[in-house]
């Protein structure tokens, strides 16, 4: 949606890209539309002609699950929000009208029958592809049962069921009979990893299945078990594995290791599922009443003709194929980049960085190219300091707030409130029908303060603001009700509550409302200048690509040389490319470049706001010397610590215990042909500092498994036969499944062991034999060993980190790392405006991953960089000078540094605040003990007249 609302954004629905000439910077593509039947400028959404139409089809979006009209718009909030006519279905045609009914209706005469294909030639500097993936079609699977039995459906079909706004609003039941499942299970790797001829993990769907699992139990209290079958839960990302024991602490949700060898329906319609638990070794038939297959994600079916039409490769997969491990977003041909699933199914937060890091490649190739300011027309402002005239608009939101509030109750009770002339409902509020009826009726009757009620103003706030904006008013005079989490959320068991709660909120916010004044936002200059802290490849990454967007770099490294630890590799997973190629080609390029570089030097202050910061520096044996450096955005990159083993793996202590970094060391530079001679057996050993709270850190470190694969191999082809004691193998890297496979094939052995009785190293002095209990077998088992390597995970780089941390005012999550600003859609931000992470520092990740987040950074920071002004939210506080006593305190308890002590013009002191730094988070307000400092957003006179509502109603 904030696509669609872009001015500088166009949107080509029903399109095709059928040619791509010309090279990058100056490319000519070929776009073909096909007819939507329907005028985009004319169509308002009213959706009088679907009402109007006879015609009924499958329903798309739904996959089947619904039906809809032959003109349709596809979902409530789709962009743009006309609609559409499917004329494969429709009655008319264009040269044969028939039916005619839904033109007959159309009071905008926006249906036009006869309209026909058109082509377009662009001139464009770049491409980025973006065309996602498709759901695996499991009717080839017959052993499931797929289309045979009516409860046996795919995830994403059970995903439409669990959505609000999906065919069921929610309410999840069985095909066969609408009944309510009480017993669910999910079956794992469908046309992945091995079935289907599908050699590839899709890395989202271990997540999907543990998250449907907690999620349905909201939906339905009452069930009694949700089966997870497995075969490795694969929670590689930051936050994954804490979730899946969150999942294995419900009693509800239980996980068997196993593929089903077949399904059966049985009586009532229930699924039979014959599998072996290879955890307890033992044939089970579990009964289920619905069974939900996780499958593959699958290159779509227009990938090989869009491959050919834009002149790019595809891989092994089918999937738009990336110039390698490395260059992760980048095709074979100049000016053409992939994000998201285009190259591979990934996950939400890989995705979101993609696609930043691909605007940031894309953005070279535009240089020099100015959009034309595009303008909406101005309304005609309306006066905020007439009387309050409330407009209060109570969103549905799908059926997540209707299903539970009567919303159209709700309306009217509100439109009794005094000061309030208008209340109505919007199915979406925040789609783009949503707001253009938002600001017709602010129009209409002149409203000077807006209530929505709603959902989570985190996320909405600024979207309903930009409506307000729109019709002229003063954003700051809109007010949320957040009737959607807070009540028909937490309140879903009791109507009354929810309705009675939303209620109340919304007379608190209509109070409220009329107390709000309108507030300016405030500009800043800004300064075109980055700093970049940390010279490793993400660092180094994310400086390279900031100069050739023309915006001047300054890399800070503490250390006297760059590249990192990737200088210690002896080669790179999964291209086994020397690690001098990475790093010597970003190296190259930094000599070609614009960017200063500054080695053994720290930073020991930072001063200063987004925008205009200052980075004071500490260059170690230099003293001071080097003037603080002025930038408008920070990118930190200072990566990780490897985990040290201690005595427990007897690392340091028996000479033939390395960890997997000394392995790397001896392979690189340690003449591994002596130092590895004689030994016959490696024992690798995983997880060592990963998954271990007490010992290391708490999740998954996600490099080690494709590394020890990579090792394993590598003393293969030197003689030394390997053995593998893995958790879960997590192989989850491009083409790291089918590299896992490879190795196998190559005699490489893995067996898994129980963490909760973990392995043991036996032998005086020098370890001859690991023992340890096979899961799979149940047995003891002892393997001779001449090596034994632990494969250590990532840990934060405590020493410096911690002091970086506090100068730059970055939180830091459970697990050590730095907190990025949103897990899934804002990954490289943080909750300091202007300050940008990248690399291991925000969690573990391999070179490709890292490389990715350095460029989306990059993209964040050249976005940012590229106004002359920026301006920041007015939400801040004032201090009354003549109030103040001038004792101090707000200076020392404002965390943000944003208060200071200064003389005014008559010699007095006063606190002053700087309002770029201020967060308006109150918390000086609150500790003044003379009052003399105010939040101008929350000011008591708003705050005194929600609680006076409130208690008002109840008499207190």
């Amino acid at each position: 949606m904030d696509a669609g609302r872009h001015p500088n954004i166009e949107i080509l629905t029903l399109s095709q890209v059928t040619g791509l000439s010309g090279r990058a910077g100056d490319f000519r593509a070929t776009v073909v539309s096909q007819p939507r039947f329907v005028k985009l400028d004319r169509c308002t959404g009213c959706g009088d002609c679907a009402m109007a139409c006879p015609q009924t089809s499958r329903n798309e979006w739904d996959l089947g699950l619904a039906a809809r009209k032959a003109i349709y718009r596809p979902y409530p909030q789709a962009v743009p929000s006309a609609y559409v006519i499917d004329i494969s279905t429709c009655l008319n045609t264009p040269t044969h009208l028939v039916c005619e009914r839904c033109r007959r209706v159309c009071k905008r005469e926006a249906i036009e029958h006869d309209m026909q294909p058109t082509t377009r030639r662009l001139n464009v500097g770049s491409v980025i592809v973006a065309t996602g993936f498709d759901e695996f079609h499991p009717h080839v699977m017959k052993s499931y049962g797929y289309g045979v039995w009516q409860n046996v459906m795919t995830s994403l079909e059970f995903e439409r069921l669990l959505n609000a706004s999906g065919p069921t609003q929610g309410h999840v039941i069985r095909p066969s009979d609408r009944k309510e499942p009480k017993n669910l299970a999910f079956i794992q790797c469908v046309g992945a990893r091995g079935e289907g001829g599908r050699p590839n993990c899709s890395r989202y769907c271990c997540m999907n299945a543990v998250k449907d699992a907690l999620l349905y139990r909201q939906h339905q209290p009452e069930v009694e078990s949700c089966t997870i079958l497995y075969t490795d839960i694969r929670a590689f990302g930051k936050g994954f594995d804490a979730f899946v024991e969150r999942a294995e602490g419900e009693d509800y949700i239980h996980f068997v290791r196993g593929r089903p060898s077949k399904l059966m329906e049985v009586e009532n319609d229930d699924i039979e599922i014959f599998v072996e638990d290879t955890e307890i070794r033992r044939q089970l038939r579990l009964r289920s009443d619905m069974v939900v297959l996780s499958c593959a994600g699958v290159p779509r079916d227009e990938t090989a003709d869009l491959a050919n039409a834009l002149g790019v490769q595809t891989n092994a997969i089918g999937f738009f194929a990336a110039a390698s491990a490395d260059h992760p977003v980048e095709t074979n041909r100049e000016g053409v980049f992939l994000c998201g699933s285009a190259g591979g199914p990934h996950v939400i937060p890989e995705c979101v960085a993609q696609a930043s890091a691909a605007a940031a490649k894309a953005a070279c190739y535009v240089r020099g190219f100015e959009m034309p300011e595009i303008r909406p027309p101005e309304p005609e402002p309306i006066d905020p300091a007439a009387p309050p005239r409330v407009g209060v608009f109570v969103c549905r939101c799908g059926a997540n707030i209707g299903r539970i509030i009567q919303t159209e109750q709700l309306a009217e009770e509100a439109a009794k409130l005094p000061g309030v002339v208008h209340a109505s409902v919007e199915l979406f509020a925040c789609a783009d029908t949503g707001q253009k009826s938002i600001q017709e009726k602010i129009a209409e009757y002149k409203i000077n303060r807006v209530v929505v009620a709603a959902c989570t103003p985190r996320t909405h706030e600024p979207v309903f603001r930009q409506a307000c904006l729109g019709a002229g008013l003063n954003p700051y005079l809109l007010e949320m009700a957040n009737i959607r989490d807070q009540c028909s959320w937490v309140h879903s068991k009791s109507r009354d509550k929810a309705y009675g709660k939303a209620l109340d909120l919304v007379r608190m916010a209509v109070a409220r409302s009329k107390q709000l004044q309108p507030l300016e936002v405030i500009g800043v200059e800004i300064t075109k200048h980055a700093v970049v802290i940390g010279g490793g490849i993400a660092g180094l990454r994310a400086a390279i690509d900031l100069d050739r967007l023309g915006i001047g770099v300054t890399l800070i490294e503490s250390s006297d040389k760059l590249g990192g630890r990737v200088h210690a590799l002896h080669a790179t997973f999964p291209s086994n490319r020397s690690s001098a190629t990475p790093a010597s080609e970003l190296l190259e390029a930094l000599k070609k470049s614009k960017i200063r570089v500054l080695l053994n030097t720290k930073v020991k202050a930072v001063t200063g706001y987004v925008g205009s910061f200052e980075v004071h520096l500490d260059p170690s044996g230099k003293g001071d010397g080097i003037p603080p450096v002025k930038a408008g955005a920070i990118i930190v990159a200072i990566g990780s610590a490897l985990h040290v083993p201690g005595k427990e793996w007897r690392y340091g202590e028996a000479p033939n215990v390395i960890s997997s970094m000394d392995l790397e060391r001896i392979l690189k530079d340690g003449d591994p042909d002596k130092v590895l001679a004689g030994a016959k057996r490696a024992v690798f050993l995983q997880c060592v500092g990963s998954r271990h709270p007490e010992h290391g850190y708490s999740g998954c470190s996600r490099y080690c498994c494709p590394a020890t694969c990579k090792q394993a191999s590598e003393l293969k082809a030197r003689g030394i036969d390997s053995v593998v004691l893995y958790r879960d193998m997590r192989m989850v890297g491009h083409g790291a499944e089918e590299y896992y496979r490879e190795v196998r094939h190559d005699g490489v052995l893995f067996l898994r062991y129980d963490p909760k009785h973990p392995p043991e190293l036996i032998g005086d002095g020098c370890v001859e034999k690991v023992t340890f209990t096979d899961t799979l077998l149940d047995k003891t088992v002892s393997i001779p060993a001449d090596l034994v390597i632990l494969a250590v995970g990532m840990e934060n780089p405590i020493e410096y980190s911690e002091e970086l941390r506090t100068l730059l005012k970055i939180p830091r999550g459970s697990d050590g790392f730095f907190l990025e600003r949103h897990p899934e859609l804002g990954p490289v931000e943080t909750c300091i405006d202007g300050v940008f992470l990248c690399g291991t520092i925000q969690g573990p990740k391999d070179i490709s991953d890292s490389v990715v987040q350095a460029s989306a950074s990059a993209g964040k920071v050249a976005e940012l960089l590229s106004r002359e002004t920026i301006y920041l939210e007015p939400v801040v506080c004032e201090v009354q000078p003549e109030l103040c006593r001038a004792c101090g305190e707000c200076v020392e308890i404002c965390e943000y540094h944003a208060l200071q002590m200064t003389v005014d013009e008559t010699g007095r002191q006063v606190a002053q605040i700087n309002r770029a730094l201020c967060k308006g988070c109150g918390t000086c307000a609150v500790w003044c003990p003379t009052t003399a400092i105010r939040a101008c957003h929350f000011t008591d006179a708003q705050i005194t007249s929600m609680i006076e509502t409130l208690f008002e109603e109840y008499h207190v």
